[in-house]
């Protein structure tokens, strides 16, 4: 339900999102009435860090880090950058999507087979295909999650859909994983009996995204393919071109934002020509965020009059982390992925290959800070939320191909994000930890140990019992040109980065094959989450577990001003 002023707006344009919370204090208060615990650290936790961590990395992290960082560059430029490149292969930027459990070998991706690329003349219409969708690399962390989301939702739905991936073994006993009875003794040996017609009814399908001649038979009968299997950069490439290529809508839980510019560059042309809707970073990188973007624009517009000029995050948030997750920071950060050159950044790229001239820049701060609020007070403390440059990344590609949204003026969308904590002792840890922590894994004395005993390997992750009691919640304030101001509440009640993100891209996989003539925009290419699917997707996560809620706080010629 969208609100105005604290009051429902009849007649709105997203009427079919009235199973929503009646206001944006609702929402607020959800992650509390759900018993919900925020972070908290003890003082003595506190003191420790303050005066044991901050000088061990000063005197001992920060240092050995420099020195093999430094030696590293100065030997590369001396010629030697060969035995670096046969130490790793290419992997992909930074992001939560990119684990998958399922032993994948490491490779560089491999070119098409062009002689078994399809013909318009034999490609089978969407509405003909056998598969609403299909889940590649089912077997992951995430990817066993979206599985299980899927048969718990969806299967009794008469759900046409597969399951994809290299094993046959691992996949087979995922299916009798997913199968085993859920319910009570009573129904227990009716549910069994059943077993082997609902175990026939998910396919399974036997893909190696670096083996092009398998990947046919994974897009050319699918409606969408939904894929959890990264790193995308190693994994995704092919999967991308073939989706394009059997105009088969697509999308993934990357957050390689270099490798989706890449593919922007390379296929975009092609999946406009066949009709594949490409969407990548259809997991918490970055749904919360830009859909965040794309109500708070759409309500200045339409409530205000007004354009879109400042967008400000404010992310409460309880989650954890798995190893793949871990794994893809990391060869982010050793620079094992490098961004092609392009003629202009993709992301500013319109559907006719010209420049958009709406521009967008991240103003995120590094450091720990206040909350603003509205009426221009500060409030709790803040620390920069390590996934921040991807949202803004994906909000600007939301705003170059928002024409509609443009501020007019040239200038562009300023964008800032921010984790709000209960007091500075938890802004300090979380801030100084992330700084320790990344520093640390940069050089092998400290970040051997720590890669070995500390964190979790691939296909690992938070526990059943820490996905349920996480939870996300994103205060959205947005800001127009002329000086309006509004703004929303987005909540999700679990893991945001895993369970969540597993709902977020098996929603947003079924959108694309079920809800095609609802969308937006009917035509082929690669978008972002919220231009692609706009409220059908919001529309999809309000009725399995998310709450929204927005209202204007102010129109241009009130009295309040923004503090922004």
């Amino acid at each position: 339900m969208i609100i105005k002023n604290n009051k429902k707006e009849e007649g709105d344009d997203t009427k079919n999102l009235a199973m929503m919370p009646d206001d944006v204090e609702a929402v607020r208060k959800a992650p509390s009435l759900d018993g919900k615990r925020p972070l908290q650290i003890s003082t003595s936790s506190f003191l420790f860090t303050a005066m044991v961590g901050v000088p061990v990395w000063l005197t001992v992290v920060l240092p050995l880090t420099l020195v093999y960082q430094s030696g590293k560059a100065l030997s590369s430029l001396g010629g030697n950058s060969s035995n670096r490149k046969n130490s790793g292969t290419t992997t992909s930027s930074m992001g939560n999507g990119g684990e998958d459990g399922d032993d994948v070998v490491a490779s560089s991706t491999m070119e098409s087979t062009a002689g078994a690329d399809p013909t318009a003349l034999n490609l089978i219409p969407l509405k003909e295909r056998r598969y609403d969708v299909v889940l590649l690399g089912a077997t992951g962390f995430t990817g066993s999650l979206a599985a299980k989301y899927l048969y718990q939702n969806y299967h009794h739905k008469n759900l046409k859909w597969a399951v994809a991936g290299r094993s046959k073994d691992k996949l087979e006993t995922l299916l009798k994983r997913l199968l085993e009875p859920q319910d009570d003794l009573d129904n227990r040996s009716n549910h069994s009996s059943n077993t082997d017609t609902q175990q026939n009814y998910v396919d399974l399908l036997i893909v190696d995204t670096l083996k092009p001649n398998t990947i046919h038979d994974l897009v050319k009968d699918a409606r969408c393919v939904i894929t959890t299997a990264g790193p995308f950069c190693k994994y995704g490439s092919n999967v991308v071109e073939y989706c394009a290529r059997y105009g088969t809508n697509y999308v993934d839980i990357t957050g390689e934002i270099g490798w989706n510019k890449e593919m922007i560059v390379k296929w975009d042309a092609l999946a406009r020509h066949t009709g594949a809707k490409i969407v990548s970073l259809c997991g918490c990188d970055s749904i919360p965020w830009d859909m965040t973007y794309f109500k708070l624009a759409q309500m200045l517009q339409r409530d205000c009059h007004d354009t879109i000029s400042k967008l400000t995050c404010y992310d409460n948030m309880k989650g954890g982390i798995s190893g793949g997750t871990v794994d893809t920071m990391l060869t982010f950060l050793e620079g094992k992925y490098q961004t092609p050159r392009f003629p202009f950044d993709p992301y500013y790229r319109k559907s006719d290959g010209s420049k958009s001239q709406n521009k967008s820049k991240d103003m995120s701060s590094l450091f720990i800070g206040r909350k603003m609020e509205l009426n221009g007070t500060k409030s709790k403390w803040t620390n920069p939320f390590v996934m921040s440059s991807i949202n803004s990344e994906v909000i600007k590609r939301s705003h170059a191909l928002s024409e509609n949204s443009t501020t007019g003026d040239g200038q562009p969308l300023i964008y800032r994000e921010s984790c709000v904590q209960q007091s500075f002792k938890e802004a300090f840890v979380t801030w100084f930890g992330t700084v320790l922590g990344v520093t640390a894994l940069l050089n092998p004395i400290t970040g051997g140990p720590i890669k070995k005993y500390f964190i979790p390997k691939p296909g690992e992750g938070p526990t059943e019992r820490e996905m349920s009691e996480g939870y996300l919640l994103v205060n959205g304030v947005g800001e127009g040109v002329k000086g309006s101001i509004v703004e929303s509440e987005f909540y999700f009640p679990v893991d945001a980065g895993y369970k969540d993100t597993a709902r977020m891209v098996s929603e947003a996989g079924l959108c694309l094959a079920l809800d095609s003539e609802k969308l937006p925009v009917q035509g082929g290419g690669f978008f972002s989450p919220s231009v692609a699917m706009g409220d059908v997707l919001l529309e999809r996560l309000c009725k399995t577990g998310c709450k929204f809620a927005s209202r204007v706080v102010h129109i241009q010629g009130q009295k309040l001003k923004s503090k922004l």
